[in-house]
């Protein structure tokens, strides 16, 4: 049975591979941000260091993901929204598509991109979307399989969310100042399996999980104020639990039997620093020039509401009227920025009384959290790290300096018992995981950074401002 040996061979080969090349989506397997055990990307690089390749590549704020050696990224050029697929060991591009938007969607000038959620891939298409245009499905070899166009992203920030697959759908999640919705889509035909409604959340950029536990699967989608779950196959809302911020920018995270989540906002801590809307009546009486009973951007006094006029007109018609301005003051009454763990019942059950703790520092703008070797982390914009114990919500240490200060939009990194803590600036900052704070470098991109980085076999991949790299150690 001699023959048998080199398949058999081949098959473990195949199976260890399977393990050590995918980057699937958004923050990798999972979308926890952990990367596999046998993972070794290297603690020092820069442009001239530990350099395996290193390309231009279209503008875009959306992170590689990838499946053996294919790497696929999304970007901008020339009005055109790109699909790019790159051979992973070299670098070399192998095709890009493009479509061409009626319109782009509005997005931050300096922060914010047309291109900025990550694809995701199940080894046969890769799934892409764009705010400006809608989700669209290629294989391998750069042929588009479907699209399904949507609406404009009704956000002055831009879409951000990035698409997951459950199953044999892909799901995307289009929380904006109006028409929130959740949208699961066939994934070999792109026709609408599902959609659940969402008239009670406003704008938000995080991206769902699905999360195993007690022999079900949930789909675990953030929100505003609300973390829930719901059945990937249906939609429907299976539990809910509340603490998260205003806007959620992150994704929540998964292991050991937990869920935790970290999201703040401004104006959602406690104390002088909490925002309150003042009543509609009060407001309307001083400020109503033409008595029609809402408001124009001119009629509102200056101050926070005028400040946030998009955010507050959520169907776009250029007034703030009743139910708008109360929905709103009802949200900021009622946030509360924190990190919370919570673990389901005796019976599988999730609900607010199995929220073990709650934490109220140290909070993450943008970067989602991280849960690692029994660790939990987040970075607080400014360049500050914090450490908890995902069973109590203790700190193990809170608010350390990592040196680079000014935001943090990338999410967290685990691989090889190091943290990787990419500062907006780009410079990225390498912790040791464990109970205290231990940088090991600070590696100096030479541009700004806003997408997630990904850790496969010996090889950090990051995408900076004008640049797309492979690092690995050259020893």
């Amino acid at each position: 049975m001699n023959f048998l040996r080199p398949a058999l061979a081949g098959c473990c080969l195949t199976v260890a591979l399977a393990a050590e090349s995918h980057w699937p989506q958004f923050r990798g397997p999972g979308g926890l941000g952990v990367a596999d055990e046998s993972a070794q990307p290297p603690v020092r690089f820069d442009p001239a260091t530990n350099v395996a390749w290193r390309i231009a590549s279209p503008a875009g704020n959306s992170s590689p993901i990838i499946w053996g050696d294919r790497l696929f990224l999304t970007g901008l050029a020339d009005g055109k929204l790109l699909t790019l697929a790159y051979d992973r060991t070299t670098g070399r591009e192998l095709w890009r598509q493009a479509v061409t938007p009626e319109k782009l969607e509005e997005v931050h000038p300096a922060l914010g991109h047309p291109a900025t959620a990550t694809p995701a891939t199940d080894g046969e298409r890769v799934y892409v979307h764009f705010g400006s245009f809608g989700l669209l499905a290629y294989d391998f070899t750069g042929r588009e399989v479907w699209r399904q166009p949507m609406k404009l992203t009704q956000t002055e920030y831009g879409a951000s969310s990035s698409p997951i697959l459950a199953g044999e759908n892909v799901i995307q999640l289009l929380d904006q100042d109006g028409d929130s919705h959740l949208v699961a889509l066939d994934r070999r035909t792109g026709k609408v399996a599902w959609r659940v409604d969402r008239p009670e959340m406003r704008r938000g950029f995080g991206t769902p999980i699905l999360w195993n536990h007690d022999g079900a699967t949930d789909l675990v989608v953030p929100g505003t104020l609300w973390l829930r779950g719901l059945d990937p196959a249906t939609g429907a809302e299976r539990w809910q639990v509340s603490g998260l911020a205003r806007i959620t920018c992150t994704s929540p995270v998964a292991g050991d039997g937990l869920l935790l989540a970290a999201s703040w906002t401004t104006g959602g801590d406690l104390g002088p620093s909490h925002l309150l809307m003042p009543k509609f009546d009060e407001v309307l009486a001083a400020n109503d020039a033409d008595k029609d009973g809402r408001f124009t951007f001119a009629e509102l006094p200056p101050g926070p509401a005028k400040e946030r006029f998009k955010h507050l007109d959520g169907n776009r018609n250029g007034f703030v009227e009743r139910a708008e301005w109360e929905t709103m003051a009802d949200i900021f009454a009622r946030v509360e920025n924190q990190a919370f763990a919570v673990k389901p019942d005796a019976q599988g059950r999730v609900s607010d009384a199995g929220v073990l703790w709650r934490f109220k520092k140290g909070l993450p703008y943008v970067g989602s959290p991280l849960l690692y070797r029994g660790r939990f982390y987040q970075v607080k914009d400014g360049g500050m790290l914090t450490c908890l114990d995902p069973k109590t919500g203790q700190a193990l240490y809170q608010e350390e300096r990592l040196g680079p200060i000014g935001p943090y939009y990338a999410s967290l990194l685990g691989a090889a018992g190091r943290i990787y803590v990419t500062s907006q600036r780009g410079t990225v900052v390498v912790v040791r995981a464990g109970d205290t704070l231990e940088i090991l470098a600070r590696n100096e991109l030479g541009e700004t950074a806003q997408a997630s980085p990904a850790a496969v076999g010996d090889t950090l991949f990051v995408r900076t401002a004008e640049h797309l790299a492979a690092f690995r150690d050259r020893r």
